[in-house]
């Protein structure tokens, strides 16, 4: 199980109080893997390359639990835009395909971006790389996103900190609140671990659901090596009026 899904499972437990039956695990987990409802039954396809959105940077990380990608992306615009689709590819040193998140069946947090401010900056992971061999390298595409005119629900990150956890290792933690009237579902928190521009470890953390001007306490496990980094943690709204 991934350390995201773990994630999730602990917010909805902590929501649902000391009831650890098999039946209400089974329960949280349908509601952690929510994503799959909104999942491409044929998979992700970028025919045309965005001239909205500018790809600064990517990077992969690595620890012994896996490895994660990462890219910062910047809205060239001054308008918002929406479900940005992004399309990764990580290959191993001799060239092969190790990890695509295009193939069918993807959650929809980790093929597209769910909101871009005018201009603004974001870092978007994908801590599932996952497959045979070590990905050294990363391939990125976005494409073309609509343009969203009405206010974004307010959605913000305080109480950053950093964590050690023996059995899953580093992350961050801190709580998340909806300021908005509109419920977010799927509401993702990407956490990266930064030493100057490079980046040193990331993770996310993957909320089901937070109601309207709610508050969550939420934990992501990073991906890497974050020893002496600052924190940026970011959780754009995933849920638009």
């Amino acid at each position: 199980m991934s350390r995201a899904l773990l994630v999730a499972l602990a917010l909805a437990l902590a929501l649902t109080g000391c009831e650890t039956s098999a039946e209400k695990s089974a329960k949280l987990e349908k509601e952690a893997l929510a994503s799959n409802k909104h999942a491409s039954t044929q998979g992700l396809q970028i025919t045309r390359p965005s001239n909205q959105v500018k790809i600064l940077a990517s990077t992969l990380v690595h620890d012994s639990e896996g490895s994660a990608a990462v890219v910062e992306l910047r809205n060239e615009t001054a308008q918002a835009l929406q479900a940005i689709p992004i399309a990764i590819e990580a290959r191993d040193n001799h060239g092969a395909s190790v990890y695509s998140n295009t193939a069918a069946g993807v959650g929809r947090s980790l093929v597209s971006v769910p909101y871009l401010a005018p201009h603004g900056q974001l870092y978007w992971v994908d801590d599932q790389v996952q497959g045979n061999g070590t990905p050294v390298s990363l391939s990125v595409r976005v494409g073309q996103a609509s343009a969203y005119s009405g206010p974004a629900p307010a959605v913000s990150v305080t109480g950053v900190r950093s964590f050690e956890d023996p059995a899953n290792g580093a992350g961050a933690e801190g709580s998340v609140r909806n300021g908005s009237a509109v419920p977010q579902r799927e509401l993702v928190v990407f956490a990266v671990a930064l030493s100057g521009a490079r980046v040193l470890a990331a993770g996310r953390a993957v909320v089901p659901e937070l109601g309207a001007s709610a508050s969550m306490r939420f934990q992501a496990y990073l991906v890497g090596e974050p020893a002496g980094a600052r924190l940026q943690v970011s959780a754009p709204p995933s849920t638009l009026p």
